[in-house]
């Protein structure tokens, strides 16, 4: 059975209806540096449902075959890993690392 025009457009939409723009990085604008937790993802959790991604306020996360965080403008909000349905992301002292 063929789809329809709309079905067809409808599939061709970005994920959960968002239109992604490009990431720009901005040095003068960087905000990692506030975060005194950081998200950590364990892989083997991760369904790659998405909800991270779609409720990150700051877009610091790639979609890849798992999310993927840009530390550089972090500020460990913790909403990520909040809205994690299988307890993928785990927000963890900035103090545990080294960088």
């Amino acid at each position: 059975m063929s789809r329809s025009l709309a079905e067809r457009k409808l599939a061709e939409l970005p994920f959960a209806g968002t239109v992604p723009s490009p990431q720009v990085e901005n040095d003068k604008m960087v905000t990692g540096h506030w975060r005194v937790q950081r998200p950590v993802i364990e892989a083997e959790k991760c369904t790659q449902c998405w909800q991270c991604w779609i409720y990150c306020a700051d877009a610091c996360i790639t979609r890849g075959e798992v999310p993927e965080f840009n530390y550089k403008y972090c500020k460990g909000c913790g909403v990520c890993a909040n809205e994690c349905p299988t307890g993928a992301i785990t927000m963890v002292p900035e103090l545990d690392f080294e960088d």
